[in-house]
């Protein structure tokens, strides 16, 4: 309770002190197109509004009409509202992969939980633009905790009725909410079927039919095609250009999951070396495969945007957290070493195969540490690595200092981007091109909590500001 509360009222706080940001100001408007007609835009007012907004947007811009209805509802209410169910949104995603470990690993540590949300500040990519901001959070990590609902119900051992009707709509609303994850979880699906059949055959494949509506919601939208033309520059993505963006985002999904996946992969590794089933092995590495698959699959939008990857790594800290605890504490000692060198070895390959030679140097720093600790500590590694009490509390004191200082970063941010917002409104309102010609790019500290979003002032920017600052007279 006392860490699902702390966790609540952080994210509570910093989402309501994001400020409003490009598609924020946008959506305060019933959505004809994506640049203001000056001075012509209807203010949202109603629900007809936001149903009128959301048929556009599927016709015009895309296919994720159930976040962007929930976005249209969220940015013309109350900020309060939104920073509320925000947060309770994050402690539910951290709530749900805590629970889709075994039972037996949760009780190896009761800091468990206050790890994994230590983990989902540290290790998922481009927070501010995932987490915070009203459009981006609604998209990403609303729609990835509909996502962790669903695996959660899938690999949950109750093959009652009742679970089996709640997997069929988490299924489809995941499903629909992301381009993604239909095929993240069809993948997930089969792959139980074939290698983990803990439930019955029609429980899978009703589940899989389910999919089916959701994955053609999205991907039919006839928006989809008006949205490459206009904001990304192209109309149809040829094969080299998916294969460019495909190599783009696995090289990007590498990058900052590399911690991530070197868990994985000591666990891949050590059943390999045990010669363990594949069946056994492909269990333990469905979600992993499907995470890989969803990666390369975002290559098909033509064009590669970071926080995309939020919605492959987030559902990533699943195996992660289970496999952790098998390594700490279930593997044998005799394999459990090599395991952990091959995974250094096979992520420091990853990066320098995805020219990300500084981390491919980090995990080769690492290993050579390891190495030279098993020769000097021969036993050190013959017994379960489950941190003590007194270890724990090391690490998240270390965590948590990392998260205080991205907070504190955040803050400076968002007062250095409102001071931004002053000076251009006000050089609007006074008609000074030449103070508006010369703000180019907003550079942020080194913190990652800040929307990216909000660094970057564009002509579909500026149209927003003016129409919702200086024709409506906002502050």
């Amino acid at each position: 309770m006392i860490t699902v509360s702390a966790v609540f009222l952080l994210i509570l706080l910093l989402s309501y002190a994001c400020p409003l940001i490009t598609d924020d100001l946008h959506f305060k408007y019933v959505w004809n197109g994506f640049d203001a007609d000056i001075g012509k835009e209807v203010r949202v007012s109603s629900i007809s509004d936001i149903f009128t907004s959301a048929h556009n947007y599927y016709l015009y811009s895309g296919g994720r009409v159930i976040c962007h209805f929930i976005v249209f509802a969220m940015v013309n209410l109350n900020k309060w509202v939104f920073a509320v169910c925000n947060a309770i949104v994050f402690a539910v995603s951290g709530l749900l992969i805590w629970m889709h470990m075994k039972e037996m690993f949760r009780q190896m540590n009761r800091f468990t939980l206050a790890l994994i949300y230590l983990t989902m500040f540290l290790l998922l990519p481009v927070w501010g633009d995932s987490v915070l901001w009203i459009s981006g959070s609604v998209n990403y990590m609303w729609a990835g905790c509909a996502m962790l609902w669903a695996i959660f119900l899938i690999d949950r051992e109750d093959s009652g009725a009742g679970n089996h009707i709640l997997t069929c709509i988490a299924v489809l609303i995941a499903s629909a909410t992301n381009e993604i994850f239909g095929g993240m979880l069809a993948i997930i699906l089969i792959l139980r079927m074939i290698t983990n059949r803990i439930k019955p055959l029609r429980y899978y494949i009703t589940s899989l039919f389910c999919v089916l509506p959701g994955i053609a919601l999205v991907i039919s939208a006839p928006g989809n095609a008006n949205r490459q033309q206009i904001i990304d520059g192209h109309q149809s993505v040829g094969l080299a250009d998916v294969l460019k963006t495909s190599y783009g985002y696995l090289a990007s999904f590498i990058d900052w999951g590399s911690i991530i996946l070197w868990v994985i992969s000591a666990v891949l590794f050590y059943k390999i070396l045990k010669k363990r089933p594949l069946k056994e092995i492909i269990t333990s590495m469905t979600i992993t495969i499907a995470c890989f698959a969803g990666s390369v699959a975002l290559g098909f939008s033509g064009v590669v945007i970071q926080r995309a990857l939020f919605s492959v790594l987030l559902p990533l800290l699943v195996p992660f957290w289970s496999l952790l605890y098998y390594l700490l504490y279930k593997m044998e000692s005799v394999v459990r070493f090599k395991a952990i060198v091959c995974a250094f070895i096979a992520i420091a390959l990853l990066n320098v195969i995805t020219l990300r030679f500084f981390q491919a140097a980090i995990f080769g720093l690492l290993l050579l540490i390891i190495v030279l600790i098993r020769i000097v500590y021969k036993n050190s590694f013959e017994k379960p690595l489950v941190p003590s009490v007194k270890e724990s509390l090391i690490l998240i004191t270390i965590m948590t200092a990392l998260v205080i200082m991205g907070c504190v970063t955040f803050f400076m941010d968002v007062r250095k981007y409102n001071e931004r917002m002053d000076t251009m409104v006000q050089a609007m309102r006074d008609n000074d091109g030449g103070t508006l010609s010369s703000m180019g790019r907003l550079e942020m500290g080194p913190g990652s909590f800040f929307p990216a979003e909000g660094t970057i002032v564009s002509d579909y920017l500026y149209s927003w500001v003016y129409q919702y600052y200086v024709t409506d007279g906002e502050r």
